[in-house]
């Protein structure tokens, strides 16, 4: 007989776990029925078999408040011309806390998750708005959110425009004229409206030399649907496409252990199939004690994400919202 596979560091099973034996001959303890104590080491070692892209490498560092995942991206500074930069520089993302106690399989996904929003947030820099001759990133993340809200006419339609009207494909490309992405140029190739209304919109995409971006080298078209052949909602949903356009690169390409995980080629049926013949092995009669200790460790780890709370108008409104939700299951924040 097999033996059963075995554990990662940080991993440990539970007393009298029960294993799967699934039709490819395996044998294992699914992770449900283990418990975690992750540390630096056993983090790092978890991040060794994950890649992405060299040019956005994984941190794993731990300060005062714990391990942290960080996602340095290596390239140019979106803001400053190519000729200028001799040398490309790094930079990094936010910090992703990682609890000791987070299941293995979460921390590769923190990690998967770090990447699209590391990536994310240097795309929405890459498109770039002509506006009175001077060029501008209206998606990045850096606009200061309470000067926008304090001068929200900024944010309104203008006083002459016609919601009700809709644009033309004329001035639709025009708008694209004022438009690179990446250095990439945009142009229509379809504008076709579908009997239930929505609009239909394919465009050509056309890389320069100084592209960066992969996705971008390898798609002619990238296409999206409208509910109104309006220009700001055009906008809105171009860079709704360029990200989803992002993420599925991210999809493809990140791999644990040599395997894309995430891939919209792996066979969903067995995905299911896998879930289903590992995710109730708790539930054999023999099993009731097991069950039992199992149930005990899932509601001691669900503790220690529960928030404490001190005195404060938020939490006065993190009071009411819950009292207006009573009674309530599960466990309620510290007060």
């Amino acid at each position: 007989m097999k033996k059963i596979e075995p554990l990662l560091n940080g991993e440990m099973a539970l007393d009298n776990a029960p294993h799967a034996e699934l039709y490819d001959g395996l044998r294992c303890i699914p992770q449900h029925y283990l418990s975690y104590s992750h540390t630096q080491a056993s983090v790092e070692q978890l991040v060794l078999k994950l890649h992405y892209s060299d040019k956005y490498p994984i941190f794993v560092s731990q300060d005062e408040s714990g391990l942290y995942i960080q996602i340095g991206v290596i390239g140019y500074d979106n803001y400053q011309p190519l000729s200028e930069q001799p040398n490309a520089k790094i930079v990094y993302g936010r910090k992703w806390r990682v609890e000791p106690q987070l299941p293995s399989s979460e921390i590769i996904q923190t990690v998967f998750l770090a990447i699209k929003k590391a990536r994310e947030h240097e795309i929405r820099e890459l498109f770039r708005f002509i506006d009175e001759n001077r060029s501008t990133t209206p998606f990045n993340n850096h606009h200061d959110i309470p000067l926008l809200v304090r001068s929200k006419s900024f944010l309104q339609p203008t006083p002459t425009s016609n919601q009700n009207e809709s644009a033309s494909p004329i001035e639709l490309d025009f708008l694209l004229h004022k438009i690179n992405y990446d250095q990439a140029q945009f142009s229509i190739h379809t504008i076709e409206q579908r009997s239930t209304g929505i609009w239909f919109i394919e465009l050509n995409m056309t890389p320069a030399d100084s592209t960066q971006l992969q996705e971008l080298t390898e798609t002619r078209f990238i296409s999206f649907t409208l509910n109104k052949l309006d220009t700001n909602e055009f906008l809105y949903a171009l860079m709704q496409a360029l990200v989803q356009l992002s993420d599925r690169h991210v999809d493809e390409h990140f791999t644990y252990d040599h395997v894309a995980r995430f891939s919209w080629k792996n066979r969903i049926e067995g995905i299911a199939h896998l879930s289903s013949v590992t995710r109730q092995l708790h539930h054999n009669e023999n099993l009731e004690e097991f069950s039992k200790h199992w149930k005990q460790n899932n509601y001691e780890t669900d503790q220690t994400r529960v928030p404490k709370l001190s005195e404060s108008k938020l939490t006065e409104r993190l009071k009411h919202i819950l009292e207006i939700h009573s009674p309530l299951e599960g466990l309620l924040p510290i007060i």
